[in-house]
């Protein structure tokens, strides 16, 4: 944990609190141009530890912004108009990745599940019903939909956070490889680095993350996952702008970056990974899902219903729940916030209904995950 944390129970879920090392990485002065063969050694050093954790041999691009900006660089860089999308949602974010690339001008099929479902589970319940007309959360029926709207790509979010589920990917990746989609892109910002990601074996061309939530540094980082055969087609669409990838591919062979490089945030993304990868990457998510496992316990003890599906698949970086009855969000969150307890709140439907607790990278503690399980007792209806 920092010496300094913003307060003294935080459990946001992202971004998160940044260890001392991290921080104390960011302070010193880094002088550097485009040219700076230093700063490309730092670069590639960090891409290696990043495809280490992803499970990917593929080339990672790392650029200056914070998760959104590889969203966008994703989409942008290997989609036209025109182009067919299938975007597989259960959560805000999946459905909202099929919204980005509808306003880039593609055609969009939106497969979406119930938010508090994961892909492959039954019918959704209550009050969060699928949207986007879709039908049963079923494998098949996901299949039946590539090969009739053949898609140029598959969309997915591997951890929702406002739902607090991950979704299985090695299903949508054995669909893409036998369908012969071309891309298969996943937001995997919530879950890189405190949960398996195995990029290469689940057919993942594109993979999108963050440096302010399992990383555990400042959120000023994004990185991108490119298989070959996406950087063909990133090759072909010729994408200019700031979030474009294809400036990254040749920078070795170049020996130069497209903007100036953020020395800073790069040196802070591999401190970061290279605390995980001395813990071990086993080890690492061992610890997220053990935490994940005792808060789900410990909010169920106390009489708090979980926001997930029974027999969907909950995340090991972030935990949601139902408000307590006889609360109100925006007031609860104050009294647990006076008590020092950083906790959030969830988006689109959720909103005002379900609370999160991020127990992701530092945060994933166990004695942290105590202190705010108590506070919370202090804190419930009645």
């Amino acid at each position: 944990m920092s010496s300094k944390p913003y307060t003294s129970v935080p459990m946001l879920p992202g971004p998160v609190t940044v260890p001392d090392s991290v921080l104390e990485i960011m302070r010193r002065d880094y002088g550097t141009d485009d040219f700076d063969e230093a700063y490309l050694e730092l670069y590639k050093a960090t891409g290696e530890n990043l495809a280490l954790l992803a499970e990917t041999t593929h080339d990672v691009a790392i650029m200056t912004g914070e998760g959104m900006l590889g969203l966008w660089s994703a989409l942008k860089s290997s989609l036209k108009p025109g182009d067919r999308v299938l975007s597989v949602g259960t959560g805000l974010f999946g459905d909202g990745l099929g919204q980005m690339a509808a306003s880039l001008g593609c055609e969009v099929m939106p497969y979406s599940l119930s938010y508090n479902q994961t892909i492959g589970q039954d019918a959704p319940r209550g009050d969060f019903p699928r949207l986007g007309g879709g039908a049963s959360p079923d494998l098949d029926q996901i299949e039946d939909a590539v090969r009739t709207f053949k898609p140029k790509m598959i969309t997915a979010v591997h951890c929702e956070t406002p739902s607090g589920t991950l979704n299985p990917l090695d299903g949508l990746g054995r669909i893409k490889k036998d369908a012969g989609v071309p891309l298969l892109c996943v937001d995997a910002v919530a879950s890189w680095g405190g949960a398996p990601l195995k990029a290469d074996a689940w057919n993942l061309d594109l993979v999108l993350g963050g440096s302010q939530k399992c990383l555990s540094a400042p959120p000023s980082m994004t990185f991108v996952g490119i298989s070959p055969q996406a950087w063909e087609i990133i090759e072909a669409v010729d994408y200019a702008g700031y979030d474009a990838l294809k400036p990254w591919r040749h920078i070795f062979k170049q020996g130069v970056c497209p903007y100036t490089p953020y020395w800073h945030g790069t040196a802070a993304l591999k401190e970061s990974s290279d605390l995980i990868l001395k813990e071990g990457p086993a080890a690492c998510f061992a610890r997220h899902e053990a935490v994940a496992a005792a808060c789900r316990k410990g909010l169920a003890d106390l009489g708090i219903e979980l926001f997930p599906a029974p027999d969907a698949v909950a995340a090991p970086t972030v935990t949601a729940a139902y408000v307590p009855s006889g609360a109100t969000w925006a007031v609860w969150r104050q009294k647990l916030k006076a008590s020092g307890l950083a906790a959030a709140g969830s988006f689109g439907p959720m909103q005002d209904k379900v609370f999160r607790l991020g127990h992701m990278g530092e945060q994933a503690n166990m004695g942290l995950l105590r202190q705010a399980l108590a506070i919370i007792a202090d804190h419930l209806p009645g």
